[in-house]
């Protein structure tokens, strides 16, 4: 139905995107279908509320279209890359697990030329890595954000990438905005409701995760706030919803909770401490307001803050 609404909305406007003018593509899935009157407001895909545009345009018309540097272009193309790359690798994967536990079954052959494409994506991967790496250090010359981030130990360009790419300061009037905007702003269990558009942005959450695991590891700056939490609530009576071994949902207290579900809120711990600085740093440098920092916010003078400085975080007042 959208597809058939598409084509015919595209003749009517003589083949032209009804906001920039430009020529609309052949192929029907590269331009959109427009509603005048969004669908938040009970606007309906249909004529004569629908036009065809062009997706760049739609984007920048609705302000979701960010415009970067060369740079940040050039990033934004290696990160899409290395994102497009690595889904086919686990779809790869996949088949061969499937394969492996005998619910899919391959021939000898298939199983062969699926096993070579690993091996290419495994080196083109690589090339990708690199690549990030070189554009993340060409930054740090001209970004004082990237100097100060990349400055903290543990913290790889792997991870200031996801971020620059996908984290929009601006848009951002609140580090916990971009604690909604990466799925932290409630628990796993309650991330995802069916009907409703939202979960956050998964592929900066998973980059984040990332990053706390290396904070561990690495006994980064952040491994303290990891280690707190842990402690904290293997003492707590604070009752929250856990997984039983059956895989329901049951309320506990901290301290009778699973050691993997302390374990992650102390993971998710530091990606929120670690967006919160980020926040911080970057709309300073940006000469953007900031609000007091959350501890200071809620708990007072009297509570300990420890300030992006504390952490490594290299930066100008």
């Amino acid at each position: 139905m959208k597809t058939a609404i598409k084509i015919a909305t595209k003749k009517t406007q003589n083949g032209l995107c009804a906001i920039s003018g430009g020529v609309l593509p052949l192929p029907v899935p590269l331009y959109d279908a427009n509603r005048k009157i969004p669908k938040s407001r009970g606007g309906r895909l249909s004529f004569p509320n629908v036009q065809a545009v062009l997706p760049r345009p739609r984007m920048k018309k609705q302000g979701t279209l960010r415009e970067r540097e060369e740079l940040f272009e050039i990033l934004k193309g290696q990160m899409d890359s290395r994102r497009h790359v690595m889904q086919l690798r686990n779809k790869i994967n996949n088949q061969l697990l499937a394969m492996e536990r005998g619910t899919d079954f391959l021939d000898a052959d298939t199983k062969e030329f699926l096993n070579s494409h690993l091996d290419a994506i495994a080196g083109k991967l690589v090339t990708i890595d690199t690549a990030v790496s070189k554009t993340v250090k060409e930054m740090v010359k001209t970004d004082p954000l990237v100097k100060a981030a990349i400055g903290v130990k543990s913290i790889g360009p792997m991870t200031v990438a996801n971020c620059l790419i996908y984290i929009d300061l601006e848009k951002a009037r609140h580090a916990s905005s971009l604690w909604a905007y990466a799925g932290l702003d409630k628990p796993s269990h309650s991330r995802y409701e069916k009907g409703t558009a939202g979960g956050g942005n998964k592929t900066l959450r998973t980059a984040l995760y990332t990053m706390a695991d290396s904070q561990i590891k690495g006994r980064g700056p952040y491994r303290a706030v990891y280690d707190a939490v842990k402690h904290r609530l293997s003492c707590s009576d604070k009752l929250v919803m856990s997984r039983n071994t059956q895989g329901k949902l049951v309320e506990v207290a901290w301290k009778d909770a699973k050691p993997c579900h302390r374990h992650g809120a102390g993971i998710r711990a530091i990606m929120k401490h670690f967006l919160a600085d980020y926040w911080f740093v970057g709309r300073m440098l940006r000469g953007l307001p900031t609000d007091a920092l959350y501890v200071e916010a809620m708990l007072g003078e009297n509570h300990r803050v420890i300030r992006p400085e504390e952490r490594g975080w290299v930066y100008l007042r």
